[in-house]
């Protein structure tokens, strides 16, 4: 787990975790840094939230290191993950919902957040996942 040096951020309530896939493999390194940068811009854009961990794949394959520490980090370390299409968790739907599954028992919800659909609806989608965090904790 790489850490946030920002992690002390006063008022921050939820922990985040990035996860960037560049499944490929063919456009280098810097495609996928710069997947990671565009979402940790995202993540420090929202009040309240606390990015303390970036975890990376590049290139196709069975295991992906990044998402198996992802998935060991989670209980009890992270609030929030956010991806930037469910595609960079799973292509395929029955694994995708069972890692969705394994977050969700872990507490964790996934927050999807499409930079080249927007900054508005990248913003409505993180406050409507926010408002689902915090309405949860009132229950």
């Amino acid at each position: 787990m790489q850490t946030n040096p920002r992690t002390e951020q006063a008022g921050a309530r939820w922990r985040v975790g990035i996860y960037a896939h560049d499944p490929s493999g063919r456009s280098g390194r810097a495609r996928l840094d710069r997947q990671a940068a565009t979402l940790a811009a995202e993540v420090a854009r929202q009040r309240g939230w606390r990015h303390v961990a970036t975890y990376a794949d590049h290139g196709g394959g069975r295991v992906r290191a990044g998402l198996c520490r992802l998935l060991a980090d989670a209980p009890g370390h992270l609030d929030l993950v956010v991806v930037d299409a469910y595609g960079r968790l799973s292509n395929d739907r029955r694994q995708l919902a069972a890692l969705m599954a394994r977050l969700g028992g872990a507490g964790v919800t996934v927050v999807v957040l499409r930079p080249a659909a927007g900054r508005r609806l990248a913003r409505l989608v993180a406050n409507l996942a926010l408002a689902d965090l915090v309405a949860g904790e009132l229950r």
